[in-house]
């Protein structure tokens, strides 16, 4: 009989272990979701103003969300997923409610073609601007004072005329 009450107590300790286990697991794997959802919350709101700032749409391919190839998607700069359906019913997913798998896909795919995009509208912004600068450039080389003299010339005609 000893024999199978030691049996039946280490059978015990060894569930009474298991569970001490369990517990652990689920407290690190807790920590963990805890800590993901943090990490998405500050990626969500950081990239938020930029994508805001930027006002930039990119269409994404639907295999990004698992989705069929007759699906698409386009992520706003509010960071909002607008899915269109084939019979063109739409639905909104936020950005920060995706699963792990697809916020990297998401983020792989978008984040180079965001940059793409900003980099174009500074290149054009550029040109503009040097365009407005060499304007300003030229008209600066005409001298004030003939300016002044050709303006004040103008309105003293004109009222000659209306005399």
């Amino acid at each position: 009989m000893p024999s199978e009450a030691n049996a039946s107590d280490e059978n015990l300790a060894a569930a009474v272990k298991a569970m001490e286990d369990l517990v652990d697991e689920a407290v690190q794997v807790y920590e963990i979701d805890k800590e993901k959802v943090n990490i998405i919350d500050d990626l969500y709101n950081s990239l938020k103003i930029i994508t805001s700032y930027l006002s930039f749409s990119v269409d994404l391919h639907p295999q990004l969300l698992s989705l069929p190839e007759d699906f698409r998607i386009v992520l706003t700069p509010n960071l909002d997923l607008l899915i269109i359906k084939p019979n063109y019913k739409s639905e909104t997913k936020r950005f920060d409610h995706l699963t792990l798998d697809e916020t990297a896909n998401v983020l792989k795919y978008s984040i180079p073609a965001i940059i793409s995009m900003a980099r174009t509208d500074r290149e054009i912004k550029n040109k503009k601007i040097s365009f407005l600068k060499e304007g300003a450039k030229k008209l600066k080389r005409i001298p004030s004072s003939s300016s002044d003299d050709a303006i004040t010339m103008d309105t003293s005609a004109a009222q000659i005329g209306k005399v």
